[in-house]
């Protein structure tokens, strides 16, 4: 009987000390755990300026005092810095501007110098959220607005306008010089150029689709001279087929004789 309650007592002990290490010590030291897989972060979105969720403060990211330095040197005596501030349907406005589109336009427009002040406008849009959006995201984008005869912005094309039966026009300086302007505010942030030719009705509706095609690489050539690469440039003509105005008269013909630039920023 005694031999019987010794042997109990053993296993009770042993037992006991089994416990002890599983639940006490192995939980502790974590030689129990099982691996967690940690998911990989996804990355926020790219850009030289950034904004938060509700949030009307501009995040300066590396690459946007040269950016801005950049505008500032090409913009010329009758040119204007456009600012367009973006927002979300759902997000809060907490500022005192109408939306917060327009707040992150004016914050983006207080880090330019004050001798640059009078020559920013404002301008606010409501877009639709990206499926692939991680915050800090973009939420804005900057442009030279000028009053040139011969170049005119309309929405979020640029339209250069040529002689009749012309497809040298960018031998004109003041072409030459924006073209020059854009390309080199957009050489290293890999934006897409489309280009697109237009004629007005005056001769073969055939003939027009090749003067509207050497018209767009004509602006295509010029912009690979300034260090925009072939790939990043994509060009088409539509010849007489979508006229901006009537082409009964001779200026509504030379409204019609034109390129459409479109430049889309890549994200």
């Amino acid at each position: 009987m005694k031999k019987i309650f010794l042997i109990l007592a053993s296993l009770l002990w042993l037992g006991f000390w089994w416990w002890w290490y599983t639940c006490k010590i192995c939980t502790t030291c974590g030689c129990s755990k099982t691996e967690i897989n940690i998911p990989a972060t996804i990355s926020p979105e790219s850009g030289v300026l950034l904004f938060n969720l509700n949030d009307s403060n501009a995040l300066t990211q590396p690459g946007w005092a040269a950016y801005r330095d950049s505008l500032s040197s090409i913009l010329s005596s009758n040119q204007k810095i456009e600012i367009e501030g973006q927002y979300l349907s759902e997000e809060l406005n907490r500022s005192a501007f109408e939306n917060l589109g327009f707040a992150r336009a004016n914050s983006i427009k207080q880090l330019f110098p004050d001798s640059l002040q009078k020559r920013i406008s404002l301008t606010s849009l409501q877009v639709n959220k990206r499926p692939s959006m991680v915050y800090p995201f973009l939420a804005s984008t900057i442009n030279l607005k000028n009053n040139y005869e011969k170049i005119e912005q309309v929405g979020d094309k640029t339209l250069i306008y040529f002689k009749n039966n012309s497809d040298q026009r960018i031998q004109d300086p003041e072409i030459e010089k924006y073209l020059a302007g854009i390309a080199s505010q957009h050489k290293e942030l890999r934006s897409i150029f489309n280009i697109t030719g237009h004629t007005d009705n005056i001769g073969d509706p055939s003939a027009n689709i090749k003067l509207g095609q050497l018209r767009a690489d004509a602006i295509k050539n010029y912009l690979m001279s300034k260090g925009i690469e072939k790939d990043r440039i994509i060009t088409k003509s539509v010849g007489e087929s979508l006229p901006l105005v009537d082409n009964n008269t001779p200026e509504g013909r030379q409204k019609n004789r034109r390129t459409e630039i479109e430049i889309i920023q890549k994200q």
